[in-house]
């Protein structure tokens, strides 16, 4: 297979490490445990274009080595200010409410119907019986956050 070459101004190299940087974060939370042969490909493309972006000098700056583990990484100070943090922030956020939402319609869903008929239902009709559920906590949670949910511990528990 042969090489690619790509010329990229410096903006253009800032914003493709950014990108690497954003892309190992979430590899590294998506696959925590359990390396599997592409994510290691994936690993080892994106710190090979971060350390790539050593040799322009005015990112360099905003690089260091990490010495336990050999690879460079943008700079606390750096990541703090970065478009892709507010990328990232943004998306942990919209997750964290959109599981929330669908793991409490599910299980309002196993209240009201009991998990024998829930389990019998088809996944469209699953998902039709959720849908004004979801609707609802969203309604409530995108106003309120979790400060009017209430979290009840079983009786042997608590």
């Amino acid at each position: 297979m042969g090489k690619v070459s790509l010329e990229l101004s410096e903006l253009e190299m800032r914003n493709l490490l950014e990108i690497c940087a954003l892309s190992l974060t979430v590899l590294g939370q998506a696959m925590p445990e359990g390396r599997n042969p592409r994510a290691d490909a994936w690993h080892k493309l994106l710190v090979d274009i971060i350390k790539a972006g050593r040799t322009v000098p005015s990112i360099a700056r905003d690089l260091e080595l990490n010495p336990d583990c050999g690879y460079w990484f943008f700079k606390r100070p750096y990541v703090e200010n970065a478009f892709y943090s507010d990328v990232l922030d943004e998306y942990r956020d919209a997750a964290f409410w959109e599981e929330l939402v669908t793991r409490l319609a599910g299980r309002a869903l196993m209240e009201y119907y009991g998990q024998d008929a829930v389990e019998n239902l088809s996944p469209e009709d699953r998902a039709a019986r959720t849908a004004s559920m979801e609707k609802t906590l969203w309604n409530e949670v995108s106003r309120y956050g979790v400060d009017r949910l209430m979290f009840m511990l079983a009786p042997e528990e608590s």
